[in-house]
């Protein structure tokens, strides 16, 4: 709940001037949160901005329950489960989540890692200390990443309500089998070894432990805090993927170290439209986007972006052709083996062709990304851009990191800052998922001469609000907002 200063109403309980207002939906007044409370068994049932809908091809997902506008609060929830992220490689403490900084620091009762013997989490009965008694008895050797599946197990010997819940998640166990010669299949045996303490106790474990690994995979959020975490959520994890998002979702640990995960909208959503986030980067081209979903998530998206051979206008994807100043597009960016056509002289390229190139110039930039330097960057930027659009994604992040080496009197800073924004405006026009990214941008364009330098520091500043204690974006922000102090 939260005061107005600006918007009052008048109490549901005892009819008096109210001005606290309810977080949820942002539309009733209670005037005590002791009104609210007991209101709250009639007012929950129109709170919610969300609802939610099945059908084939989604199962389920969300749609905005009444209209919304852009700040909205959409969803605010702990976790059903949450531990260290698969394929985490630092050490997490099973108590509270923390990354462990003495790797001789260990529960004394499993020998799993923690951040102190004294850490709170490692005495709290209703977490760590249901799973210490059952790694403590199979000695299953310690692998921060796999304590997830740990907890997942635990919920369903134990019959929780929680894993009543979890289960109603999609998993694609049926696209996980041998059969499908995917790596998931593999992940799921290595599990199973590892497991294999804990599975000559309990054989029936091994049941359902694909289940897990795909319930994981499918639905699992990284957390920030605590960073190096994993999290599946009951209401977040029904929210679709869309190219171009309607919500941002950031992350607060709650009184009990919880990850809680808050939804807002970012732009204006009618009342039954779907709520959606990004499940890829949103600098990623169609291609990488596409595959990506298809091997974890198992579809494919057929949004706007992904439909528009130019994505957008963003030209994310688009190649260079020999001939004068034309540009190689795809026919159809929904079919994997398109052809791709120069729009001048109507040459063509086989989609094998495109990939070669472009998983080629890619493993050149990772390369040259590594040294950060100047020359090498600015050298290897210039000589993509013969077979790239400018605005290609592998020049988009080549340029990224060039233009915080530049000085800002270099041309080539005001140039690469424009385009870059341009580029974001095109494939992330809310702000949902490039936060971050802009607001470097933002500080660098800032210091080019002519430029607004108050306007594109405050605007920075607005894009960081909710990054995470301590985390980069956070350090960012009290950068910028010192800058702005002796403007």
């Amino acid at each position: 709940m939260e005061a107005s200063l600006e918007e009052t109403g008048e109490c549901p309980i005892c009819g008096k001037h109210a001005t606290l207002k309810c977080s949820g939906c942002r539309r009733s007044f209670y005037c005590s949160k002791e009104h609210q409370k007991e209101d709250w068994p009639r007012h929950k049932l129109i709170c919610h901005a969300w609802e939610i809908e099945e059908n084939e091809e989604l199962g389920r997902y969300l749609v905005a329950k009444r209209d919304l506008t852009a700040g909205d609060l959409i969803i605010s929830e702990v976790p059903l489960v949450w531990g260290a992220a698969p394929h985490a490689s630092s050490r997490v403490c099973v108590g509270c989540g923390k990354r462990c900084e003495n790797a001789d620091t260990r529960c004394s009762k499993c020998f799993w890692p923690c951040c102190s013997f004294n850490c709170n989490g490692l005495l709290d009965k209703d977490s760590h200390g249901l799973e210490c008694a059952l790694l403590a008895k199979t000695r299953i050797f310690p692998r921060c990443d796999l304590i997830l599946v740990v907890r997942m197990l635990i919920l369903w010997k134990t019959k929780s309500k929680r894993w009543k819940l979890l289960e109603k998640l999609k998993s694609h166990e049926e696209s996980r089998g041998p059969e499908t010669g995917r790596e998931a299949y593999e992940e799921v045996r290595n599990v199973m070894n590892h497991f294999g303490p804990l599975l000559s106790i309990d054989p029936s474990c091994a049941k359902i432990l694909p289940k897990i690994c795909g319930l994981i995979d499918v639905n699992a959020l990284e957390t920030m805090p605590p960073e190096g975490s994993a999290a599946i959520y009951q209401t977040a994890c029904l929210l679709e993927h869309h190219c171009i998002a309607n919500t941002r979702h950031f992350f607060s640990l709650d009184d009990k170290g919880r990850p809680r995960i808050t939804v807002v909208a970012v732009t204006s959503v009618k009342k039954g439209e779907h709520l959606s986030t990004m499940y890829t980067h949103a600098l990623w081209s169609t291609r990488v986007r596409r595959q990506h979903l298809l091997a974890t998530k198992y579809f494919s998206c057929s949004c706007e972006r992904c439909a528009d051979p130019t994505e957008l206008g963003s030209h994310l994807s688009t190649l260079r052709c020999p001939c004068d100043g034309g540009f190689v597009l795809p026919k159809n960016p929904l079919d994997f083996e398109t052809e791709w056509s120069c729009e001048s002289c109507q040459g063509t390229l086989k989609a094998s062709e495109v990939e070669q190139l472009t998983d080629r110039l890619e493993e050149e930039v990772e390369e040259a990304m590594r040294t950060a330097e100047r020359t090498v960057l600015s050298d290897l930027l210039s000589r993509i851009r013969a077979l790239l659009n400018p605005s290609h994604q592998l020049c988009i992040s080549l340029g990224h990191s060039l233009i915080q080496l530049l000085p800002s009197d270099d041309p080539q800073k005001f140039e690469l800052c424009k385009l870059i924004m341009n580029t974001i405006s095109a494939v992330d026009p809310y702000g949902a998922r490039l936060a971050l990214y802009t607001a470097i941008t933002l500080h660098e364009l800032a210091d080019c001469p002519g430029e607004d330098k108050k306007a594109h520091l405050s605007k920075a500043v607005t894009l960081l609000a909710s990054e995470p204690s301590n985390s980069p974006g956070e350090k960012l922000l009290r950068l910028i907002k010192s800058e702005l102090e002796f403007l």
